[in-house]
């Protein structure tokens, strides 16, 4: 069922293996949002989602960050990125577990990517895609976060990861009119970001003003957006769904705790789509 509403996923690194256990309840019950917001992470997984394919996020993130062949420093230190960016964008999605791109393009449903304009500081939003490698270039894009990966030029802009200006779009999806949101978030319900900003972050980018002062502000903005989130679910103007368990950092090459994250999702997954059913009343 396609449903007139809109499914907004966080970023997280890794983390984001719990969303994708619930993306793929939702897939394995035909529930099909048609409008998506996507950062970071959240974007990779999103492609998937929309492409109808379950359990493509669990291998492909299962199947190779253990083995260091997605994260790993050495990749940095050959490729100028933690991630193997061939590897993630190019070789997984099209060589190892292809993409459905005909049923992603023919879906019907619309997939918004955040990136952050290293120039301006601002949240750009790409939802068109004039083709594949377009669409896996803009999730890149999306995916690039600062310091440990190379800045991806988009138009003759230089982007970086859209968790910097908009980790979690749901703004966004309100001002597009989008009045009725599922919200899978990558932090506990109890968290808040600590009120500090990166050193090496402001340092490395120094000469572009606007974005340094986008990370001073990030904290309190991020903050700000969780109670948000927190104040339209208890306005009943959308649900929202956290991990329950220890999270580890943004990237873990642990597998157990890999596989935790995915089958917490998976898990939780069954209450997501009750309650889905009852708040879109289907």
């Amino acid at each position: 069922m396609l449903i007139d509403g809109g499914l907004v996923l966080e970023g997280g690194g890794t983390r984001c293996l719990f969303s994708a256990g619930i993306l793929d309840r939702l897939l394995e019950n035909q529930i099909y949002f048609k409008h998506v917001y996507s950062v970071s992470a959240g974007a990779y997984i999103g492609i998937s989602y929309i492409s109808k394919q379950p359990g493509w996020a669990r291998r492909s993130l299962l199947e190779t960050v253990p083995t260091k062949k997605l994260f790993s420093w050495s990749n940095f230190f050959l490729r100028g990125s933690v991630i193997n960016i061939k590897l993630m964008f190019d070789k997984i999605p099209n060589e190892l577990l292809p993409i459905d791109y005909d049923a992603f393009f023919s879906s019907g449903q619309t997939l918004t990517m955040c990136l952050t304009d290293l120039r301006t500081g601002e949240p750009v939003y790409i939802n068109e895609y004039q083709d594949k490698k377009y669409l896996m270039d803009m999730c890149c894009a999306s995916n690039s976060f600062p310091v440990i990966s190379r800045t991806k030029f988009v138009d003759g802009r230089p982007m970086t990861d859209g968790g910097m200006a908009d980790a979690i779009p749901i703004r966004k999806a309100l001002s597009d009119g989008v009045q009725k949101n599922l919200i899978i978030l990558s932090q506990q319900s109890r968290y808040r970001k600590e009120l500090k900003t990166s050193k090496l972050i402001t340092t490395r980018y120094f000469w572009h003003k606007n974005f340094v002062k986008t990370i001073k502000e990030r904290p309190y903005k991020y903050n700000s957006d969780l109670d948000f989130v927190e104040e339209l679910v208890h306005q009943d103007q959308a649900i929202a769904f956290y991990p329950e368990i220890s999270l580890p950092k943004l990237i873990t090459r642990d597998p157990a705790k890999l596989r935790e994250l995915y089958d917490h999702g998976y898990e939780m997954g069954l209450e997501v789509v009750k309650k889905v059913k009852e708040f879109f009343k289907f």
